[in-house]
């Protein structure tokens, strides 16, 4: 267990470029795993199975590079264990199988093994959290897996209808914040209301009832969240500003900001383009809402553009605004540029363009639009 914790820990030390920084990428979790080691298998086998299979990535590894061997063998293998411990009740409602369960679905990304799925082991994931009846911990670090954890599974759910909280799982989910409040953690929140929302208007377009109820509350949050956004690109162009002017008195703190406010900048971006969906099902009428949509949709692209510096970890999350942009796009040239920049960023990862994505973006757009059964 020493050299496997030193090779953790290796890793997390060296990942000081936010091109391949874990901890930035995927949370502060990763930190407390050392000292956790040598008590779950499925934890310690999916820790070999991350250690292995970030030694793959590269400089747009897409283009040449593959996982090896030896970072599938791993995978597999770790993937073997948790399937094993998950028939054991109580070390399946362990953390540290959670745990596992959230490294690998980094592996699964890093190493190409992708099935069709937007996040990957997401579905598990909710499964163990409803399981475990996680929400209410008070354990530090049960809680900073539930708030990395989330923002995964409540993308998921979006698409994937086997994932079925209650109205009050999601707020307990959603309201595990052990850090201070702020425009990200409010972003999750709204997002949070969508779920119910969708099913709700569903129900009321399929019975011509209520509709009008179900679009008040999610202009509310729609609302909200376009404010938000406004909000960090305020704070994104400040810091941009201040890399150019070179007028910031902490310079080397700049560039991890300016990451980090792009990012939050391009979630909240794909946030609102997927609750402009759901708005246009239910007001087709609107046409501020499909205007709305298409700049969503072209400031997701600059996006995508600038964030390349920071491939592939730390723009890892740009194939999700990307998604959510061809969801809201109803032109097809649009949305032919998005598919292209989106098979570039997958195959940072993937190494090839594998032909789910077609059904994939297809599948989640009628979703989000309420049109699936």
């Amino acid at each position: 267990m020493t050299r496997l914790a030193s090779a953790l820990v290796g890793k997390l030390d060296a990942s000081d470029d936010m091109r391949y920084h874990l901890c930035w990428t995927y949370g502060d979790y990763l930190g407390d795993i050392p000292k956790r080691l040598g008590t779950n298998e499925a934890l310690d086998t999916a820790v070999a199975a991350l250690v292995s299979a970030h030694s793959c990535l590269g400089p747009r590894r897409g283009r040449g590079g593959r996982a090896t061997p030896e970072s599938i063998q791993k995978y597999t293998h770790a993937l073997n264990a948790l399937r094993i411990l998950l028939d054991n009740p109580a070390k399946a409602r362990e953390p540290e199988t959670l745990c596992a369960v959230m490294l690998l679905m980094i592996c699964h990304s890093f190493i190409g093994v992708h099935r069709g799925r937007l996040t990957g082991h997401g579905e598990g994931a909710a499964q163990i959290l409803k399981a475990r009846a996680f929400f209410r911990t008070q354990d530090l670090f049960e809680r900073k897996l539930i708030f990395t954890l989330r923002g995964p599974v409540l993308f998921e759910a979006l698409i994937n209808p086997r994932i079925c909280f209650s109205a009050e799982d999601w707020d307990l989910l959603v309201a595990n914040d052990f850090k201070e409040p702020n425009d990200e953690s409010q972003m999750i929140r709204c997002l949070a209301h969508l779920p119910r929302l969708m099913d709700r208007g569903k129900t009321a377009l399929r019975e011509h009832t209520g509709v009008q109820h179900v679009i008040m509350e999610t202009r509310k949050y729609y609302g909200m969240l376009k404010v938000i956004t406004q909000n960090l690109k305020s704070v994104l162009d400040a810091i941009h500003k201040a890399q150019v002017d070179g007028t910031s008195p902490s310079p080397e703190l700049l560039p991890k900001a300016h990451a980090w406010y792009q990012r939050s900048h391009g979630l909240a971006l794909g946030i609102c383009i997927i609750f402009n969906c759901v708005l246009r099902a239910l007001e087709p009428n609107d046409i501020e809402l499909d205007i709305e949509a298409q700049s969503f949709c072209d400031n997701i692209l600059v996006l995508a553009d600038e964030a390349a510096i920071y491939r592939p970890l730390g723009a890892s999350y740009v194939p999700i605004c990307l998604f959510a942009a061809w969801c809201g796009s109803k032109d097809e040239t649009t949305r032919a540029i998005i598919e292209t920049v989106l098979v570039d960023y997958r195959s940072d990862f993937t190494g090839e363009c594998f032909k789910p994505l077609a059904s994939e973006l297809q599948n989640a757009s009628l979703r989000l639009s309420l049109l699936d059964p």
